[in-house]
């Protein structure tokens, strides 16, 4: 028999998780742009009605 082993792929090898992105320098200090989810503590995402939370599934409705 004949088996060929198949290489695994690498999950996110060489991408940067750019954190830096989240983040604005005000008074030489960095400060989130976006608010936390005060279930999990992840970051929320700003959509353009509602604030999301990819982790909890916890969403704030923007009033407009």
């Amino acid at each position: 028999m004949n088996i060929i082993a198949k290489k695994a792929k690498s999950k996110g090898r060489g991408k940067s998780p750019q954190l830096w992105k989240n983040y604005d320098i005000k008074d030489g200090r960095a400060v989130l742009k976006n608010k936390k989810c005060p279930k999990c503590k992840k970051l929320l995402a700003n959509m353009k009605n509602r604030i999301y939370c990819g982790g909890c599934g916890y969403t704030e409705i923007k009033k407009v």
